[in-house]
């Protein structure tokens, strides 16, 4: 090969013709590589780049060919198969590009969904926190609600309580105070029936029952004196009995007059010093 610089394309082009034993520009080239032997070439040395020589670019294009189409490339003219391999590297840079165009839009949209995704997951995030948030105030609220109503349950139960206790101490005082009650009505008839027996043995009731007698006596005596005068018994054909009658009256109106003097007198002894009370 003439010591000269080749840009890229044209060390392809050139280096396609030399291999195919055909040359425009009198390239030869360098070694024999036989009828099947590509060039060797190593993706991790060799560089078009750094150094670009026919040899590197030559053993780029052929190993770029399957073994399945170096047998008919290499039957075929050097004109098609540099044609040809122009054409499907054009058709591959083309679809290369568009390729690329497409996995950058691809790329766009993933990061325009990523960006979205992200941004829902923030949302998502903050209305997991709100939830929590309003998850704790919600218990806190149900927490100070039981503790109120408990609260109200344990008044009520002591009200309840209470009310019941005075139930049954109002019961008990009702009951005491029956029974009182009937003590003091037992003992007003005891002292009732033992006054009513005293007062019938004691000279008082002796003394009234006297007064109640003399008194009916004398009213049927006077009747009887009513009734002999009315029946026109004269007092002057029997004086002796009107007289006995009437001294038999006033005798016992005198008498009377003094039991009452009598009782007059023990009344203001009594009322200075009144008796003591019965036992009870």
């Amino acid at each position: 090969m003439h010591g000269k610089s080749y840009s890229a394309p044209e060390l392809i082009r050139e280096d396609l013709l030399c291999f195919y034993k055909f040359s425009r520009k009198g390239v030869e080239l360098v070694g024999d590589l036989g009828p099947e032997r590509p060039l060797p070439f190593d993706p991790s040395k060799d560089s078009l780049v750094e150094s670009p020589s026919a040899i590197v670019a030559t053993g780029y294009i052929c190993n770029m060919a399957p073994d399945r189409d170096r047998r008919p490339l290499r039957k075929a003219r050097n004109a098609d198969v540099v044609g040809h391999f122009s054409t499907n590297l054009a058709a591959a840079v083309a679809w290369g590009g568009e390729l690329v165009k497409r996995l950058t839009q691809t790329y766009q949209k993933l990061n325009a969904s990523r960006e979205l995704f992200d941004r829902a997951m923030g949302q998502h995030a903050e209305m997991l926190s709100r939830l929590e948030e309003l998850e704790a105030h919600r218990a806190r609220e149900e927490g100070e609600a039981k503790a109120q109503r408990e609260a109200l349950e344990a008044q009520l139960a002591a009200e309840k309580e209470a009310r019941e206790a005075e139930k049954a101490a109002r019961a008990l005082a009702e009951a005491e105070l029956e029974e009182v009650k009937a003590r003091a009505g037992q003992e007003a008839e005891r002292l009732k029936v033992k006054a009513r027996e005293e007062f019938l043995k004691s000279p008082e009731f002796d003394t009234l029952l006297g007064k109640k007698a003399g008194g009916y006596f004398k009213n049927g005596f006077r009747g009887c004196l009513a009734q002999w005068r009315a029946n026109g018994y004269s007092e002057e054909e029997h004086p002796a009995s009107f007289l006995d009658v009437q001294q038999a009256i006033l005798e016992m109106a005198d008498e009377e007059e003094e039991g009452e003097e009598e009782e007059e007198e023990e009344g203001d002894g009594t009322d200075a010093t009144p008796p003591s009370s019965p036992p009870s």
